[in-house]
């Protein structure tokens, strides 16, 4: 099992740089085609200071909102970087996808609220919180405080591959719409956006038409049934040519990074040795 666990990760990598060189001899100076996919990672520069939302794989032209949102009222936003320098934008904006790969970081100074505030009786504190971390980022900070009786705009911000499912109080939903108006009660609240990744929803145009990640097992990227080498090649081949119409991205996404890429080739071919 081991001599032909390394044949086939030889076999592998063999045809990575096989398909690497037929890719450069065939693109040569011609520009990237229309569908060459960049990824976009959004992230915190601590985890406990904002949620974040954002990213994902886009097509040149693309137009992405880029969201953070402070995790409480002792954060307060200072500024951006991407892919490791700093950009004047706002806790969140829209950007345009180029021809390359962005890193954006969200960075929040740590600012804790005096204690002798004084309390107010008629405002109370509204908490907000994401079920996923990184599937979500909204329009106010979490635990700012608001009038009773009062409405409030709340609007969630979804990262790529995520399905909204409602907002919910404890278990009692309270909205099934992303963003909507909430009357403030007379208590302090927690509200909660409930997301479910699913990069194969029939809503998502990067998804393959019909694909029902359900109905499939976890590296059964060309969808006949099997988890076998035809997966990996068919998410080597994606990720070469960043086109994943022929996949299933719901469940070629082995390892869950909601990147489709060659650790997710060698995961099926450990997934097929592993079944035999």
């Amino acid at each position: 099992m081991k001599n032909l666990r390394y044949l086939l990760s030889g076999l592998l990598l063999l045809l990575v740089s096989s398909m690497q060189a037929q890719s450069l001899v065939d693109d040569g100076d011609d520009p990237p085609e229309p569908w060459l996919k960049y990824k976009v990672k959004v992230t915190a520069a601590s985890s406990t200071s904002c949620n974040v939302s954002g990213t994902g794989q886009y097509v040149t032209g693309t137009v992405v909102t880029i969201g953070s949102s402070a995790k409480s009222t002792d954060y307060v936003f200072s500024h951006w970087t991407l892919n490791g320098v700093r950009i004047e934008q706002p806790a969140t904006f829209t950007y345009t996808i180029g021809s390359e790969n962005a890193a954006f970081v969200a960075h929040y100074n740590f600012t804790p609220e005096d204690p002798q505030d004084p309390v107010t009786i008629n405002k109370h504190r509204l908490y907000l919180v994401c079920s996923s971390e990184g599937a979500c980022s909204f329009n106010r900070t979490s635990g700012e405080k608001v009038d009773y009786d009062t409405y409030v705009s709340l609007n969630a911000y979804p990262s790529q591959g995520y399905v909204f499912k409602g907002w919910y109080n404890g278990e009692t939903q309270v909205s099934d719409v992303v963003s909507f108006n909430y009357l403030m009660p007379n208590e302090n609240t927690t509200l909660t956006a409930r997301f479910v990744y699913d990069p194969a929803d029939p809503a998502d145009p990067s998804s393959p038409e019909g694909a029902n990640p359900q109905t499939l097992q976890t590296g059964d990227a060309n969808g006949d049934g099997s988890v076998d080498v035809t997966d990996a090649v068919a998410v080597i081949n994606a990720y070469l040519t960043s086109d994943q119409s022929g996949i299933n991205a719901g469940v070629a996404d082995v390892n869950h990074d909601s990147v489709i890429d060659i650790t997710d080739a060698v995961a099926i071919i450990n997934l097929y040795l592993n079944s035999q």
